[in-house]
């Protein structure tokens, strides 16, 4: 009866599949019980199964793949549409994946060598550890950050191979750009929903511009595209929300952290901005409004409105338990105390609200010692106080003391990668403009200037040459050396200037210890000038056989390493001094400085000894 029953199914599901009546085959696919599709499936011609299984339930139709033959799940994997099949195959155990692997044809073993290697390496879980709380891995362990990430300390990627976290983009950008050529959709849900937007950000950046708001709009949930969003770089914001419907827009922005909406706003078209801002809820309207009214690059304009604090008669038992229910804020580590006006007057940290008396109120335990930052505060000070005290997170209060916002130390790393990109740019004559620059006409603009400024200084050295024209013609040979002496000072010079400027940016210098590095910078100029004097002298004696060569060559080297030396030393020490840009002393400038005073004083001893 039960044979006759599914040859009756049999029938009936190739009756309608050769009909294309799809719509009631998966309505009646959907009915049929698990055993009963297996022995449909078992009775059915491979060429047809392969058709068949991806209409039915996804669950439903990774059993019925599970429960056939080793022989049969191949063929059928084999002869099914990649885009269709690949969907399935994701949740089918490791080992009968590789049991796959060997029987299909190579196609579809590139495509399960996918699935195997992002197995092995999971894009991601969750995001806990942004929110400052651990994951669990399957047997209930904590799981350390290399957990997240499919590693551990001992298995630690190699200095000579890439960043993990470029490994990672590398991998997503390939698996996105491989099932998205085959508009395999489903796994691109999958694979994008499950990855961490920071990784699923930089793999979008690497994919031509036009495809990311599709793919965008691929990701099922809200909360995953809102983090997604605020990790875009600037201009692929703006391709994907202008791309964007825009009423698909307002419940993904407005589940974005309030510090990253704001900076998005702050990117976006002002009449797009002004549309979007119209369909968000009264609450978020005004923290946007809040947010918006500081300077982009003060402590308000990097800061977020979310924040953990209670008033200062809040019993600790009854903080704790505020605690347990808190919504998920970008950081609680610290608990701050506010009085009834909400000016901040204190902090604690949790392990010490843990180990408190759940009697006592907050005023009682708490550290009144609080540092903070002003709303107006420059963002550079912000890195500076931060770096300093070794903070995760500080408050900010406006002109009454009153807690407005928090910057997290998330917030810090692109101000501080910024500063830093832009000191060593700024040292080589270059601007931060010309990363993003589109055409070398922006470029030309920029570098422009620098490069004026060596053509008066090598005009500067001709005028030298000139002036000492007598000399050159009395001891030709000297000739030589100049470019040599010249590259070693301004060499010295350049490597003094990085070590001072350096450590003005990262406190490690005071600018008030003009003397102590002076001395230390200039001391080991002098060293290394009298041993390349010795060195160049020795040179000059084996190929000119002349004393007087040798004193002219052995003293300029000494000298004018020396005088690059303390000319790089003590120009950023002095504007540093006066609250100036150390960095302001650019490579151009340093270079074209060291080389005039460098021939100068090459000639004006050569004047002395011809003399």
């Amino acid at each position: 009866m039960a044979q006759d029953r599914i040859g009756v199914m049999l029938e009936t599901v190739s009756r309608l599949h050769r009909k294309q009546s799809l719509p009631h085959l998966e309505n009646l696919l959907g009915k049929t019980s698990e055993t009963e599709l297996i022995a449909l499936f078992k009775a059915m011609r491979d060429e047809e199964g392969a058709r068949i299984l991806p209409l039915l339930p996804r669950v439903k139709a990774i059993r019925v793949l599970g429960a056939l033959s080793t022989d049969q799940r191949a063929h059928l994997v084999s002869l099914a549409e990649t885009r269709e099949i690949m969907p399935i195959l994701e949740d089918l155990p490791p080992d009968e994946l590789n049991q796959l692997a060997s029987r299909v044809d190579k196609p579809k073993q590139e495509q399960i060598q996918i699935l195997l290697n992002m197995r092995r390496r999971p894009t991601n879980l969750i995001d806990d550890r942004m929110m400052g709380r651990s994951s669990e891995n399957a047997d209930g362990s904590v799981a350390t950050p290399d957990d997240e990430y499919g590693t551990s300390p001992e298995k630690s990627v190699s200095s000579d191979r890439a960043p993990k976290n470029l490994e990672k983009a590398q991998m997503l950008f390939e698996n996105i750009q491989t099932f998205h050529a085959k508009a395999a959709n489903r796994t691109l849900q999958n694979i994008m929903g499950k990855a961490y937007p920071a990784d699923l950000a930089a793999a979008f950046d690497m994919l031509p511009s036009d495809i990311v708001p599709e793919l965008f709009l691929l990701i099922q949930e809200n909360d995953q595209r809102a983090r997604v969003l605020g990790e875009l770089s600037e201009t692929l914001q703006q391709t994907v929300v202008g791309a964007c419907r825009i009423e698909t827009l307002p419940p993904v922005v407005a589940r974005m952290a309030p510090d990253k909406r704001t900076d998005l706003f702050s990117h976006l078209d002002k009449e797009m901005a002004e549309k979007i801002i119209a369909q968000l809820d009264q609450e978020t309207k005004t923290e946007i409004e809040n947010l918006m009214q500081y300077p982009p690059e003060s402590a308000g304009g990097i800061m977020t409105s979310q924040f953990f604090a209670l008033p200062e008669d809040t019993l600790v038992s009854e903080a704790i338990a505020a605690v347990r229910t808190l919504p998920t804020y970008e950081m609680v580590f610290y608990l701050y105390v506010t009085d009834e006006s909400g000016r901040l007057t204190g902090v604690s940290s949790l392990r010490q609200l843990i180990l408190a008396n759940p009697r006592k109120p907050l005023r009682e335990m708490m550290n009144t010692q609080v540092v903070h930052i002003h709303t107006h505060d420059h963002q550079e000070e912000v890195v500076e106080i931060v770096r300093h005290y070794r903070l995760l997170g500080i408050p900010v209060v406006d002109e009454m003391g009153v807690m407005v916002g928090l910057v997290t130390v998330d917030d810090i790393f692109p101000i501080f990668q910024d500063e830093v990109t832009e000191d060593m740019l700024k040292m080589a004559g270059a601007h931060s403009d010309e990363i993003e620059a589109d055409s070398s006409l922006p470029i030309v603009r920029i570098r422009l200037p620098w490069l004026m400024l060596v053509f008066l200084g090598g005009i500067a050295g001709v005028g030298i040459y000139h002036y000492f024209e007598q000399e050159v013609l009395e001891m030709i040979s000297m000739i030589y050396f100049l470019p040599v002496v010249t590259a070693l000072a301004g060499n010295v010079g350049n490597q003094s200037a990085t070590v001072v400027i350096r450590g003005l940016r990262t406190g490690e210098i005071k600018a008030n210890a003009f003397w102590k590095v002076v001395l230390r910078e200039v001391g080991a100029g002098f060293l290394m000038g009298i041993l390349a004097g010795g060195l160049l002298g020795g040179t000059a004696y084996i190929l000119f056989q002349k004393i007087d060569l040798v004193q002219v060559v052995a003293t300029a080297a000494a000298l004018t390493i020396t005088l690059g030396s303390l000319i790089a030393t003590t120009v950023p020490l002095i504007l540093g001094r006066k609250g100036g840009d150390p960095t302001a002393l650019t490579g151009p400038m340093l270079t074209t400085i060291i080389d005039v005073s460098g021939i100068a004083s090459y000639f004006l001893i050569a004047h002395f000894f011809i003399d």
